[in-house]
């Protein structure tokens, strides 16, 4: 991500635009006749059903993209005594996720669980959830900048990764990254930022 980008915090309008859309737009089709009345599963699973996890999935992953961008975006930025923010952002985002996904998968998976199944489902959100608050105390505790880091190393990664360039000797692509090619071994010229 580049300084012009970070200083430039259009992105945020964008992640919270997806998500107001995506929010308005299971609701609006969800409730629809149409979805209500059709079913996958006769009786247990509709397209409403559907329609509603898929928006509201959707949602989730925008919040959850938001949080590791605003983290990313403040690690670049932030330092002294509010550095600890940076932190404390995507293990409180991923603790909302988290609590969230379980109602939101359930729209699609109930129908078809049975009760033990259900049992097992809801102790694998109980450990999930219980392991988003621990990593919440422990951003807090100053103790999270390795898992932080994970998380937004991955990130950068999946920003980066539509970011190729090209050796000119023997036409394979490299990470945008690259200084040679991991074909030839020829170095890339350096470009000026």
């Amino acid at each position: 991500m580049s300084n012009t980008e970070n200083k430039d915090m259009s992105w945020i309008g964008r992640f919270i635009g997806v998500m107001i859309v995506s929010l308005i737009l299971a609701w609006a089709i969800g409730s629809m006749d149409l979805f209500e009345k059709t079913f996958i599963i006769q009786g247990k699973l509709s397209a409403s059903h559907l329609v509603r996890f898929l928006g509201y999935g959707a949602s989730l992953a925008a919040l959850w993209m938001l949080g590791q961008r605003a983290t990313i975006a403040l690690q670049q930025q932030y330092t002294g005594r509010w550095s600890f923010i940076q932190h404390l952002i995507l293990p409180v985002v991923t603790l909302i996720v988290v609590a969230s996904v379980n109602s939101i998968a359930l729209l699609i998976l109930k129908p078809v669980m049975n009760t033990a199944m259900h049992n097992i489902y809801n102790w694998v959100f109980i450990v999930a959830i219980l392991a988003s608050c621990v990593w919440v105390v422990m951003a807090v505790l100053g103790q999270s900048a390795s898992l932080t880091k994970v998380f937004t190393l991955i990130a950068e990664r999946i920003d980066n990764a539509g970011m190729l360039k090209e050796c000119a000797a023997c036409n394979t692509s490299n990470e945008s990254t690259a200084k040679f090619c991991k074909r030839c071994g020829k170095e890339f010229p350096e470009i000026a930022a």
